[in-house]
């Protein structure tokens, strides 16, 4: 009884004082309330108890009771760490909602089930300081906010942020601070920021993270990140793994060399769906910069689709590829690669593969421009597994390996279709089989911008190849420069495809299948050892056909006595010589193909079928008959 008048008489004396907060603390916890609150405490009959706007306390747990003028903000928890230990202050007004437990700077907090209901709303956690033994976890089933202000926090055996609540968490990293996050190298963790809801990364400062055990950013539902700048330093799975979608608005995101790929998106299982649950990459703004060395890892990696629509991407991907043994097939690694289509309608991409079988665009379905900035490099080699062995630079004919068993560098690949309606795009590959664009389907170009430098063909089609506008060179090293195993139909744009040497074409179509070229429109250059040539009465614009020596930076073009009626200057980065093919080192020569003089096609609406007109190849004139079929 003597300790509950105490009490009752300090209070009275700090009210009369004219405090605004009345502080209880228990352990490192501290409760603080507005001063006018200690009017409406209640004991227990039994003196054992005291609630103070609904957060009951047992006195002999309380270690310290102050009252001062400090301000405290409401709906608010604040953490502060340093070294061994760690400081929790709730505010009085979400006092009854939180339970907290502190060992030493391991901080575990509940939030209770009410806290959603009108009486309370959202709560704000801020954390600062430095541990190198702690932790933060925070369970319960309404959303939260945490901000961090110059946070510090490694925890040795488990996350250092645990955030058990299967909401919205939003994490930001508060402007002007550097926040470092590490986990241990043990514990059941699944990353050093282990989320079971939906977790959004915001905020104007830095967040460092290091994943010891696995992911170094984890959420079981969807990421976003928005205006904030985040480094993920080393993770031994994925730099970000989730489940729903991913979403980057703004702000910076780094990912160094990851143990598996940089971001990587899951769906649910098919019964436990959610609208959410798309399983999507999807990038609007900011900066995207990702590096991979992992065994056939992507830098973003989407069970369904990508789609980028703005942005600044740099993605690296210096893994090589691998003999996957549970499906029987090499799987390679990739810049992009989505289980679905990759759509890009904007930003600036640079996107580079150097490993073995590496693409910097590979997806099971479409892929689709609409617009953007896009710089494609692949470097490695051929892979190809045979009798256990796996060979990461391939250099022989792979004509009859069976396609599990190999994979090339490509520039962009996809099984369900390519379409390029508009955007820039530079595509280069150097080894073995290494083509520009390979589509297993059909082939629409419809406009856009399209330079594409391929150590075997150009762009290819398994089925129907069609180009209806945009700006296309085409170069091929040892293939062809446009291949279709389909039809090859030009209606417009401005097309200049070059093939190599001897059998290698400009243009190529299966005949050998009954299917054909066909202009009807648009303005052609095709160069190669040879070209596929209309042949069928669907083809309606005349063409003019040569031979000759094609050499870089000759200029080549068609004339009615002094009027030219198309011309083109052929890029330094090709040359070609009829029973030559120019090889890789970017100067040099190598045998291939037959001998003789290479192949010319020209085709434009200015061209009438039946007009004799002047083919010039650099100072090289030579007369010749406008036709429209063969």
């Amino acid at each position: 009884m003597k300790r509950i008048y105490l009490l009752f008489t300090f209070v009275f004396v700090c009210l009369c004082l004219g405090a605004q907060t009345f502080t209880v603390k228990s352990g490192n916890v501290a409760y603080r309330f507005p001063a006018v609150e200690g009017q409406n405490m209640l004991f227990s009959e039994s003196g054992t108890k005291l609630t103070i706007n609904g957060k009951t306390f047992r006195v002999d747990d309380i270690t310290e009771i102050l009252v001062d003028n400090a301000e405290v903000a409401d709906k608010t928890v604040a953490v502060t760490y340093s070294g061994d230990r760690a400081e929790v202050s709730i505010s009085g007004d979400v006092a009854q909602y939180v339970d907290a437990v502190v060992t030493g700077a391991h901080v575990v907090l509940t939030q209770s089930a009410e806290v959603g209901d009108n009486t309370c709303g959202e709560i704000t956690y801020t954390l600062a300081g430095e541990s190198a033994d702690g932790e933060f976890s925070l369970s319960g089933t309404y959303k939260a906010s945490l901000e961090l202000l110059g946070l510090t926090l490694t925890n040795p055996t488990g996350a250092a942020l645990t955030l058990a609540d299967g909401k919205r968490l939003s994490l930001s990293s508060k402007s002007g601070t550097v926040n470092t996050l590490a986990d241990g190298a043990s514990g059941s963790q699944k990353g050093c920021i282990d989320c079971k809801g939906h977790l959004e990364l915001k905020g104007k400062g830095i967040l460092n993270v290091t994943g010891n055990s696995a992911h170094g950013i984890y959420a079981k539902e969807y990421v976003t990140v928005k205006h904030t700048e985040i480094h993920i330093l080393k993770a031994v799975k994925d730099g970000i793994n989730c489940n729903q979608y991913f979403e980057m608005e703004s702000g910076a995101l780094t990912i160094a060399s990851p143990g598996d790929d940089g971001v990587q998106v899951s769906c649910k299982d098919d019964t436990d769906r959610e609208d959410e649950d798309t399983g999507t990459i999807t990038v609007k703004d900011g900066t995207l910069t990702v590096t991979v060395a992992a065994a056939a890892a992507k830098c973003l990696k989407a069970d369904h689709d990508i789609c980028i629509t703005g942005g600044t991407l740099r993605l690296t991907s210096n893994a090589n590829g691998i003999w996957d043994a549970t499906r029987s097939k090499t799987k390679a690694s990739a810049c992009l690669g989505a289980d679905g289509d990759v759509t890009i309608s904007g930003g600036v991409l640079e996107l580079k593969a150097t490993g073995s079988g590496g693409k910097g665009i590979s997806c099971d379905g479409i892929f689709r421009s609409d617009g953007g900035n896009v710089t494609v490099t692949t470097t490695g080699g051929m892979l190809v597994y045979s009798n256990g062995t796996l060979n990461h630079n391939y250099t022989s004919s792979a004509d009859r390996i069976s396609s599990a068993n190999k994979s090339s560098s490509k520039g962009i690949k996809a099984d369900g279709g390519v379409v390029f309606n508009d955007g820039e795009y530079y595509i280069t590959t150097a080894t073995n089989n290494a083509e520009g664009v390979e589509s297993k389907k059909q082939l629409d170009i419809n406009g856009g911008t399209i330079f594409v430098k391929a150590y075997d063909d150009g762009i290819n089609s398994s089925n129907d190849f069609r180009v209806s506008g945009g700006n296309l060179t085409v170069i091929s090293i040892v293939g062809d420069g446009l291949d279709s195993n389909g039809n090859l139909t030009i209606s417009g744009g401005y097309v200049r495809t070059m093939g190599a040497g001897g059998p290698e074409m400009g243009l190529d179509a299966a005949t050998e299948s009954g299917y054909a070229v066909y202009i009807t429109g648009g303005t052609v250059f095709a160069f190669g050892g040879s070209n596929t040539y209309p042949t069928k009465s669907g083809s309606t614009q005349a063409y003019v056909r040569g031979s000759g020596s094609i050499k870089a930076e000759t200029e080549i073009s068609v004339k009615s006595g002094d009027d030219v009626l198309a011309t083109f200057t052929v890029p330094e980065e090709y040359s070609s010589s009829g029973g030559t093919s120019f090889g890789p080192g970017g100067g040099g020569w190598r045998p291939g193909g037959s001998s003789g003089s290479g192949s010319i096609l020209v085709s434009c609406p200015a061209l009438t079928s039946g007009q004799s007109y002047t083919l010039m190849n650099g100072t090289i004139s030579t007369t010749v008959s406008a036709r429209l079929t063969n």
